[in-house]
């Protein structure tokens, strides 16, 4: 009777079991996802291979699944430029100077393409390449240490009877650290707004709608700053040379990812 109620028992969990492992058995079999890491080399041994587009498209999927790297973006403008996409070439040149400043290879790349765009930059005055040299998290830092070394060297100097000439000349100092930490701030927030002509023979509006006439013709490529204002499929852009006009939205990307 015992061994007759086992068997049932067995029949009964069987199909349970066939069913259950059925479903778990592809999970336990598939491949691990490639780390990021992997895909980034797949990317670059694509590129150098010369399949720009496969590997454009590597470096895509690694931006929707673990996000932006200076490195990334990058290779993203490399491979933007050898399939004549200028403009999201440009683009994230700069975006990958955003995350490091001081990158001479993106630097170079991207002054060469401007040259063979014809988007030549004017040499920026020496204020404005000195506020350049930091970006707006640095000079914030640099105006807040600043800020308390000044207030700290004030304290010191009402309760100390001698000493004072010297902690007048830091005083000073401090001071000018903060008058120059407030102007790279200035300098660096209205950069915030920056962006790119990603298609080609854009067209500067009087107003935004398709009908109104044109201001100019804006190249691929060229910087724009956003004038935080926008009118249906329109935005309200300022360029280079101190024209505003409207140009469509999709026709341009900010520098910095979320900004409009």
């Amino acid at each position: 009777m015992k061994l007759i109620r086992s068997v049932l028992f067995l029949s009964a969990i069987c199909p349970f079991v066939l069913l259950f492992g059925a479903l778990a058995t592809p999970a336990a079999l598939a491949a691990p996802a490639p780390s990021a890491e992997a895909l980034f080399q797949q990317g670059n041994d694509l590129y150098g291979q010369g399949k720009y587009q496969e590997a454009l498209q590597m470096y895509t999927r690694i931006v929707a699944e673990a996000g932006f790297s200076g490195p990334l973006l990058y290779n993203l403008a490399n491979c933007y430029a050898q399939t004549n996409q200028a403009g999201l070439a440009i683009l994230n040149y700069q975006r990958a100077l955003r995350l490091v400043p001081g990158d001479p290879d993106a630097r170079g790349n991207l002054d060469l393409l401007r040259k063979h765009l014809g988007l030549f930059q004017e040499e920026l005055p020496w204020a404005q390449r000195l506020t350049a040299l930091f970006d707006l998290d640095q000079w914030t830092l640099m105006g807040g240490v600043c800020l308390v070394l000044f207030t700290l060297v004030n304290l010191a100097g009402l309760r100390l009877a001698t000493g004072t000439r010297w902690l007048r000349g830091l005083g000073g100092f401090c001071l000018l650290g903060m008058i120059l930490a407030a102007a790279g701030i200035f300098t660096q927030y209205r950069q915030q707004a920056a962006a790119v002509v990603t298609s080609r023979d854009a067209r500067l509006l009087l107003s935004p709608f398709p009908s109104a006439a044109a201001i100019e013709t804006v190249k691929e490529g060229q910087v724009v700053v956003y004038q935080r204002t926008q009118h249906g499929s329109y935005s309200l852009v300022a360029d280079q040379s101190g024209h505003t006009g409207w140009i469509e939205t999709k026709a341009i990307a900010a520098i910095i990812i979320g900004m409009k």
